[in-house]
């Protein structure tokens, strides 16, 4: 398993002249670690529903196989057994601006599929 590991946020740094970032965090969704199991992840903090808390995206890519037990049941199709496309999961905020709090993922989707382009 690969934690996914952020900065923490939204004053990204600290001191008094805001030339240190904060330590980074572990970052959870459903009371457990962000599980990114390939490694390589990208995350970004941004209001992706237009509610006015910020979502969590990541960005996946690689190659393996990914235990279908830590997909959501609607992920869909060829996510389940290979990473050779890269995709991208959105954790939507359902706590607070102040104390953010994510559950589980979807795929961003095009139409009825995961939206996805080629890696390799």
């Amino acid at each position: 398993m690969a934690a996914l590991i952020g900065l923490q946020g939204p004053g990204l740094c600290q001191g008094p002249d805001g030339s240190e970032l904060l330590p980074p965090v572990r970052l959870s969704a459903g009371g457990g670690p962000i599980d990114v199991t390939v490694g390589h992840a990208a995350p970004l903090v941004m209001d992706f529903d237009g509610d006015g808390l910020r979502d969590l995206l990541v960005g996946e890519f690689g190659t393996g196989t990914f235990p279908a037990e830590r997909l959501p049941e609607d992920v869909g199709g060829f996510a389940r057994d290979s990473f050779n496309l890269g995709k991208l999961r959105i954790y939507r905020n359902v706590g607070s601006a102040k104390a953010p709090r994510f559950e589980d993922f979807k795929y961003l989707r095009a139409g009825k599929e995961d939206a996805s382009i080629p890696t390799n």
